[in-house]
């Protein structure tokens, strides 16, 4: 598939010569094998069947990041600008520029019609997706932006970074209404599909359940990127020794206890916490399923 632009783009016979090669068991191939038999057969290293790659994009630059929602693609590279893609095509829909340094983390929100990016430029964007135009920029990190979400109603964006704090956006008001301070960078942020108070974060091993006032929700456990199942009962991390999952359950019992973290209120400055854990990811306990 990396030669498909060429044959897009060419004259019908080469679909007609390229058809002896078509993987034996494809309907190309049973349909048109009394005429491929008059032009030459393969006789060694034909595939049975088409291989998992429907296509292959080329890209200028290494990929960074990569989000998907129905049928489309949005790629963050190296490269400033973040491209669109058709997912089925490989077509390039759309350029969007902006951003002055790499695009690190890019979500698409639930319903589609909203893209969040997260770049080295210390800065996150909010995207129009029909349009391709930037709704919002939100500026207040000092270091990368390492990760991105936002949440299933549209109205908060979480970001991570390396300059140690998640900030949560109020889009409407394009604010950051809470900072949330680490001990080390954040690489992870990720909000609940099916509630959007409940998100998480990742810092040194140690994965950490939030609202979005800043109060942290249950017990800490270990585990370096995360990810939430379809439903949102479930999210799973990994480390050193192997794929852990989590039930939200475990956390939400424990949702009523004390915050460990004490949230400034300022009528002019972000709500910030004033207590971090010190806790590296060799001492944290392990509470989950290791599959």
């Amino acid at each position: 598939m990396e030669n498909f632009d060429a044959i897009l783009n060419s004259p019908s016979h080469l679909y007609y010569t390229a058809l002896p090669f078509s993987p034996s068991s494809s309907w190309l191939h049973e349909y048109y094998t009394a005429g491929l038999l008059q032009i030459f057969k393969v006789v060694r290293g034909l595939p049975a069947e088409w291989g998992m790659c429907s296509r292959t994009v080329l890209l200028n630059s290494g990929p960074w990041t990569l989000s998907y929602w129905n049928n489309t693609v949005a790629v963050g590279s190296e490269d400033t600008d973040i491209l669109i893609l058709d997912a089925i095509t490989g077509s390039q829909m759309a350029v969007l520029p902006g951003h002055t340094d790499a695009v690190r983390s890019l979500t698409f929100s639930s319903n589609g019609m909203l893209l969040v990016s997260g770049s080295h430029d210390k800065t996150v964007k909010l995207w129009d997706v029909q349009t391709g135009g930037v709704i919002k920029t939100f500026h207040g990190h000092t270091g990368r932006v390492y990760s991105v979400s936002i949440s299933a109603d549209c109205t908060i964006i979480v970001s991570g970074s390396e300059d140690m704090t998640v900030h949560l956006w109020e889009i409407e008001k394009g604010e950051c209404h809470h900072i949330i301070r680490h001990w080390f960078a954040v690489p992870c942020t990720r909000f609940s599909p099916t509630s959007s108070q409940f998100l998480v974060s990742t810092t040194s091993g140690a994965v950490q359940c939030w609202d979005t006032d800043g109060h942290e929700v249950g017990s800490m456990s270990t585990g370096y990127d995360v990810n939430f199942s379809p439903d949102g009962t479930q999210f799973i991390s990994y480390t050193k020794d192997g794929v852990i999952v989590q039930d939200i359950c475990q956390h939400a019992c424990n949702a009523n206890r004390k915050a460990e973290i004490k949230i400034s209120k300022s009528s002019t400055n972000p709500q910030q916490s004033t207590k971090t854990s010190p806790l590296r990811a060799h001492s944290l306990p392990l509470n989950p399923f290791l599959l």
